[in-house]
């Protein structure tokens, strides 16, 4: 059973209609049956309108916090009874639980901080001109921004060639075919998902193989392997051919 908690409220605030609380109170124990979690209700008026819920639970429970008021699954519960409570064309009511006590009441709107007001830089400080007739010492100028060829050396991408693996008889003859039919066909192949072992086996595994260049590309998880033939052959033209139709309709 539940019990009604008696609340003063602020003037111009209008409590909840009964039949609306006792809606909530009939949605709040039917999911808490359905979950078979036993507690005990307490209801009262919030200073907002709305409807407060203390939830006494018997034990402990899986996503309940004996001594902490909230918990995600009391959140769960609280998006739930207010997503079912307030209709379209309905005054809203927001439904607040809370565990072992009732939640504090939520801050109106209308207590928004208050913006530190926004001051004009300080002038920036002239120049001494010295009054010996001495010219004035010049500014230390910013460090400048890196250059875009140091940034990219900046991510020390590791070179390939120069890593000593164990070699792999599979990766080798499925890199060494790859080679060979990107040669004979002038096709250029890329492999992306590789990690820098396998990009050094494949690199062995083209070395001899005429007509046909292998070099990694890209940087990162875009980091790649690139057949590239000695002689590209352009890919052939398609030409579009109208489908023949029946003169009779169906």
């Amino acid at each position: 059973m539940s019990e009604i908690a008696a609340v003063v409220l602020p003037a111009g605030i209008t409590p909840a209609p009964p039949e609306r609380k006792a809606q909530v109170e009939s949605l709040v124990k039917g999911i808490l049956a359905h979950m078979d979690y036993p507690a005990r209700m307490e209801t009262k008026d919030m200073p907002d309108g709305g409807i407060g819920i203390a939830l006494h639970f018997e034990g402990e429970l899986p996503g309940i916090v004996q001594g902490k008021p909230r918990s995600w699954l009391v959140d769960c519960i609280q998006f739930l009874v207010n997503k079912a409570i307030n209709r379209p064309n309905v005054e809203k009511r927001w439904v607040s639980l809370g565990v072992n006590s009732f939640p504090e009441p939520r801050p109106e709107k209308s207590e928004k901080p208050e913006k530190p007001e926004k001051k004009d830089p300080a002038p920036a400080p002239k120049p001494s001109v010295p009054t010996n007739g001495a010219k004035p010492t010049a500014k230390a100028e910013a460090p400048s921004a890196p250059k875009k060829e140091e940034r990219r050396s900046s991510r020390n991408e590791v070179d390939e060639r120069s890593l000593e693996v164990k070699e792999d008889p599979a990766l080798t003859k499925v890199f060494g075919a790859l080679a060979q039919k990107s040669a004979k066909t002038g096709r250029f192949y890329a492999v992306m998902s590789l990690s820098a072992e396998d990009r050094a086996r494949a690199l062995k595994a083209a070395e001899g193989i005429k007509g046909v260049t292998v070099k990694p590309e890209g940087e990162g998880i875009w980091r790649r392997l690139t057949f590239i033939p000695a002689t590209p052959t352009p890919m052939p033209s398609k030409k579009q051919v109208m489908p023949d139709y029946d003169d009779e309709e169906e």
